[in-house]
């Protein structure tokens, strides 16, 4: 790590001249004064005052002196304003060199990642930085967050993966400029920087082989771009193309029918519509494209697992070996786990605090709360599965597939024994495509939960998990950004914002854990009804053995009867993500000049 400097060649010449003027007009001030005492000076009295004068003009010149050293145009105050690196990844037990984008802003810059396994030193022109990504590195997607003692970023993405990487290289818009690719597996690191522009790859296959081709670019790297992927036989035939697969980046599969050169071609529209029908591109247009003939899982079932107990889960995929085809996940207290031995994409298994499990061919009776992973393997295919419940049992019934890029456009619908719809649910928004319905049992009895794809279709990728549980009320606390600074002169405000869910009504109390010692910030309450009641403002100040500090700190909401802590969250900069590792910097104020002299001083004198 080094120090980020800053060039005081023009600053340093700006100050001389204007030192120079200061100093001009003191003098000039001096003399005036000067003059008039020889004319008056009729005591020694005044010719002490004349020293008192001498010496005021000279604490007065220093101390303007001072004030333009301290300027914002002599010693900079700039938090970094790192947009980005490339490559955004890297494969695991590698040293990479990336590229910043972006400024470090003024004094040494830091990383802190999440997790913390990534060690990161920057060059000595600091638009470089070696990555060094150790063996045992937890694959996929890591945040980082770049920091100096003024402030920092919003968290940036970086992609650790699994398997060999190369730069993308131009020319290569047409397939006989196209770049060459080495197999069975590669990631290219790309951008495609500029309008109308295209990336074409070359690529060997057999004839039996399976080709998988994945790209990352919104949904982790938070490029705005809507990519397309298209497979070129090599008379320039598209033989297959894909669009949206996970969400805006595309993924296409292909069984190789005969042997020969094959060319994966790649361009972009923007994934905010405009009036423009053209190919899109842009400095953010960044991408990471994995060609494999090697193994990828698509999803297990189950594709969550209880987190307190060991479970075995199914893979499906492609190119997988029989030792491929299942895995034994021990018990773990994280928020999912990631499956990477042989593969070459990793594939997080998500963790939930119940019980979980695989649909059978039968309806199966299940346990409230619990989980149950299906398939709607074949178009028009229904999914029926049973739960016992209480009069006056308020359930709530939820079914997951867009929000694990399944295929599934999911519908849900709860019934009696008497075959009463209940409820029915389709999208729960614009936003989110997955469906939810909240019910409140007519009497005791067994009930049916169906699940179905909104347009009847079906297939192997077409998966989902239905989760029921009971309905508890719930509130979210947010917050707008997610880096915060106390500055010198003030305290700091943070607003949170509260949304309380089902009739949500609890008294909670909102406080900061983690702050440094001499950072003080008194709890406030969000009251049941009222303004507190949708917003509070928690209020940082300084104390006097306040130091600087640089770090995260998280805001907790614990509610007064249920005492169950919320984290307050906040949204990720070009991203859906959010984080409750809020980020505070804690500014110290400039050491203070030494007192002037006083004017018995100078009299002493």
């Amino acid at each position: 790590m080094v120090s980020i400097g800053y060039d005081w060649s023009g600053a340093a010449r700006w100050q001389t001249g204007l030192f120079r003027l200061t100093q001009s007009t003191a003098d000039r001030t001096v003399q005036m004064l000067f003059a008039e005492e020889t004319i008056n000076r009729r005591s020694s009295s005044l010719h002490r005052g004349w020293a008192y004068y001498m010496r005021s003009a000279s604490v007065l010149l220093r101390g303007l002196m001072a004030g333009f050293v301290l300027s914002p145009l002599g010693v900079g105050a700039e938090p970094p304003k790192i947009e980005r690196l490339f490559p955004p990844g890297g494969q695991r037990g590698t040293v990479v060199e990336a590229k910043v984008t972006g400024t470090p802003g003024d004094g040494p810059v830091q990383v802190w990642s999440d997790p913390a396994q990534i060690s990161f030193v920057f060059g000595e022109k600091q638009d470089t930085v070696t990555v060094t990504i150790p063996d045992d590195a937890t694959p996929g997607l890591h945040w980082l967050r770049f920091h100096n003692e003024h402030g920092a970023t919003d968290l940036k993405p970086f992609i650790v993966g699994l398997v060999g990487e190369v730069a993308e290289t131009e020319p290569n818009n047409k397939p006989g400029e196209a770049q060459a690719v080495e197999l069975p597996h590669a990631t290219v690191n790309g951008v495609l920087e500029k309008t109308g522009e295209v990336d074409t790859f070359a690529v060997s296959l057999k004839t039996g082989q399976t080709l998988v081709v994945t790209m990352l670019a919104n949904r982790d790297l938070g490029s705005p771009m809507d990519a397309v992927l298209q497979l070129l036989d090599s008379a320039g035939t598209v033989v297959v193309q894909n669009d949206d697969d996970h969400g805006f980046d595309p993924q296409l599969v292909f069984d190789v029918p005969t042997d020969g050169t094959y060319f994966v071609r790649t361009f972009a529209f923007p994934s905010a519509p405009n009036s423009t029908i053209r190919l899109a591109g842009a400095a953010t247009y960044v991408y990471r494209l994995t060609m494999t003939i090697g193994p990828v899982i698509d999803h297990t079932v189950p594709a969550v697992v209880n987190s307190g107990n060991d479970a075995e889960v199914f893979a499906h995929g492609w190119n997988l070996s029989e030792e491929q085809e299942s895995f034994h996940i021990p018990k773990f207290q994280r928020t999912s786990f990631v499956l990477s031995e042989g593969l070459t994409l990793p594939t997080s298994v998500a963790a939930v605090d119940h019980v979980s499990a695989a649909e059978t061919n039968d309806p199966q009776a299940l346990q409230i709360p619990s989980s149950v992973t299906g398939v709607i393997a074949t178009a028009g295919e229904t999914d029926t599965h049973q739960f016992a419940a209480a009069k006056g049992q308020k359930l709530t019934f939820r079914a997951d597939a867009r929000s694990m890029y399944s295929p599934l456009d999911p519908v849900l619908k709860v019934t009696a024994e008497d075959g009463k719809l209940l409820k029915a649910a389709d999208d729960v928004s614009r936003s989110d495509l997955d469906s939810q319905a909240l019910v409140t049992i007519p009497a005791d009895g067994v009930y049916t939960a169906t699940v179905t794809d909104r347009f009847n279709s079906g297939g192997a990728r077409f998966v989902y998990v239905l989760t029921c549980t009971e309905t508890k009320t719930t509130f979210q606390p947010t917050l707008k950004g997610n880096a915060f600074v106390l500055p010198v002169d003030k305290p700091l405000e943070i607003p949170v914002t509260i949304a309380r869910d089902k009739g949500f009504a609890e008294k909670f109390a909102v406080t900061i854990e983690g702050l440094p010692e001499g950072i003080v910030c008194e709890p406030v309450h969000s009251e049941k009804e009222g303004d507190s009641a949708k917003e509070v403002t928690l209020k940082i100040t300084r104390g006097e053995t306040a130091a600087a500090f640089s770090g995260p700190v998280t805001i907790v909401c614990t509610p007064e009867e249920s005492k169950q802590p919320v984290t307050a969250e906040s949204p990720i900069q070009n991203s859906k993500m959010t984080t409750s590792r809020i980020w505070l910097t804690v500014i110290v104020p400039p050491a203070k000049e030494a007192p002037a002299e006083s004017k018995e001083d100078a009299e002493s004198e």
